[in-house]
């Protein structure tokens, strides 16, 4: 995952002024580049909440209607299961995608030429469709995650898998059992658990507490690369305080209490502060996986924490950025001082269609100013 820190002014050096717009799609072993053949509307998202990334497009005028086949034969390298990358920019391209085809179609219209629909899916997909149950013991949970992920690296569908040392992640006291869930279900099931979000970016499968590392991918402002921006504040869903309750080895009830938000930066104010009010609104869960008061405790911060991340939330547009991925934040500047500040990047979709290339994103934090 990039943990580098960009300027808007070295981007736009970098890409010529943000000028002529440019893709490449791989499927399989060939590369195809918009400027040979017309891939129209293009858009890829990429999601830190644990949901699969995805890719879809179309490619036109590669049909020969007087001999009834496509171009190069164009439709025979377009494969359920076919690698998918897709390179995205200006004069310089970086990589924005990296999964496989998940679904195709061949569109024939009498009044247009030919197409094909293509969409793809990251390597999370493939981790949906594997059932089998688990039962690891005594296993190390970092261990046993790594090899879930390994899954999609091995079949090619994700080049790399990167699993955090978590707090709490390696004390886990509870023998892991896996049964009637899929593998990607299972991994957002211990991820809500320990803090982790779970996603993939330039075919690298992160599971990884990337919100407690506040530094800024990118700067934005109107004027420099900012197109628009919302910002929203809710008290929906929030609570002053989560107890996890559970049993230890003898069967004896243990609780593990949470109060204070210990994500978002600590000058800003959580949902408690905002509404005093909420200091009683209590959340009360029962885990059949916790043993020890240590694990109801971390359960019960990490619960807090992500609920906590729903206070603030937001979108935005800016002009056509590769660099910008989730898991990273964005500081934003230029407007008002209740505005202007640091978010969580949780959702970028970059897309090339006619009018350019565009990328938006969604925010969210868990203290606001």
């Amino acid at each position: 995952m990039d943990k580098a820190t960009y300027t808007y002014e070295a981007l736009q050096q970098k890409y010529v002024n943000f000028i002529t717009p440019a893709l490449e799609v791989t499927i399989g072993s060939t590369t195809y580049s918009s400027r040979e053949i017309p891939i129209l509307n293009l858009e890829v998202e990429l999601n830190a909440d644990g949901s699969a990334g995805g890719c879809s497009f179309t490619v036109d005028s590669q049909y020969k209607a007087e001999a009834s086949k496509w171009k190069n034969d164009f439709d025979k390298s377009v494969k359920v299961g076919a690698k998918l990358a897709v390179k995205g920019g200006y004069v310089k391209m970086e990589e924005i995608f990296y999964g496989y085809i998940d679904e195709y179609s061949f569109v024939y219209n009498g009044n247009e030429g030919p197409r094909i629909e293509i969409t793809g899916i990251d390597g999370l997909g493939y981790l949906m469709s594997m059932r089998e149950p688990l039962y690891a013991g005594q296993r190390q949970a970092k261990n046993l995650v790594e090899d879930i992920l390994g899954k999609s690296v091995a079949k090619g569908y994700a080049k790399s898998a990167t699993v955090g040392l978590l707090s709490g992640f390696q004390k886990l006291k509870t023998p892991i059992i896996k049964e009637q869930i899929d593998d990607w279900s299972f991994l957002n099931l211990l991820a809500g658990r320990y803090g982790a979000s779970l996603f993939a970016v330039d075919g690298e499968l992160i599971f990884d507490d990337v919100a407690s590392d506040t530094k800024p991918l990118i700067k934005l402002a109107v004027g420099a690369g900012l197109r628009s921006f919302t910002k929203r504040v809710s008290l929906a869903h929030q609570v002053g305080r989560v107890e996890v309750w559970g049993r230890d080895v003898n069967q004896k009830p243990i609780k593990g209490t949470a109060d204070t938000v210990t994500i978002g930066g600590a000058a800003e104010q959580s949902a408690a502060k905002l509404a005093p009010a909420l200091q009683s609104a209590v959340l009360r869960e029962y885990s059949e996986y916790a043993r020890t008061q240590e694990e109801c405790e971390l359960m019960a911060q990490n619960r807090l924490n992500s609920i906590a991340m729903g206070l603030v939330s937001g979108e935005g547009a800016c002009i056509g950025i590769p660099e910008l991925i989730p898991g990273r934040y964005i500081e934003i500047d230029g407007l008002d001082s209740s505005t202007n500040g640091s978010y969580f990047v949780s959702r970028v979709k970059h897309r090339f269609d006619s009018e350019g290339y565009s990328t938006t994103f969604e925010v969210k934090g868990a203290k606001t100013k």
